[in-house]
């Protein structure tokens, strides 16, 4: 589904330029969505094939779908541009992104990638956990999301009613350990001083 592409997509590209230091602003923003969107350019009823139909329609007509915009191939052209076309880092990077997270999701599904097209354009590549449209598509989406967004925030999710005494255990195991982790030692045996040796008492007389 396109939506759940726009959401795996987008929060990707959020989560990685956080965590990386990339720029994110409302263009890398879009550009990722779009790349989210752009392998399903080869069918004229997509999101995106609607928008530019006449070559969705073309495209459809000569590959097919699930053809060269789902394969090996297509990530290649993406690389090779991107290495082309350095300055325009800025948007390519986040487009490859959203591209990388589409293909991800529908090998996921139980129709797979023609990963090698168009060598064996018939075999594909699947890992079919998920059904397209299906509860397990949108739980995936939920969590997949939720845990890329909540990593932009230093206080992560709102407490769970088990994390206060999850970090009593921890503060009372750390108080036994020591704070670097380790057991402490015994308190040291203080060094006695050896015995000072008695000199014999001159004999009087």
């Amino acid at each position: 589904m396109a939506s759940s592409h726009i959401i795996v997509g987008g929060a990707t590209w959020f989560y990685l330029s956080s965590r990386y230091g990339m720029t994110f602003d409302a263009v890398a923003f879009g550009a990722a969505i779009l790349g989210a969107l752009a392998p399903d350019i080869d069918h004229p009823k997509s999101t995106l094939g609607q928008m530019v139909k006449p070559l969705s329609t073309a495209i459809s007509g000569i590959f097919g779908h699930r053809g060269v915009t789902h394969s090996a191939l297509a990530i290649a052209g993406c690389l090779w541009v991107l290495h082309e076309h350095a300055a325009y880092q800025h948007l390519l990077i986040p487009f490859i992104v959203g591209y990388l997270t589409h293909l991800a999701g529908d090998m996921l599904t139980p129709a797979g990638l023609p990963l090698l097209w168009p060598i064996k354009r018939r075999r594909n590549f699947a890992l079919p956990i998920l059904k397209t449209g299906g509860f397990s598509e949108q739980l995936a989406v939920t969590l997949m999301a939720g845990w890329m967004i909540s990593g932009l925030f230093s206080g992560g999710w709102p407490e769970f009613p088990l994390q206060r005494p999850w970090r009593s255990v921890v503060a009372a195991a750390q108080t036994y350990l020591g704070e670097g982790g380790v057991e402490k030692a015994a308190p040291p045996v203080p060094v006695r001083k050896p015995p000072e040796v008695s000199r014999p008492k001159p004999l009087k007389g």
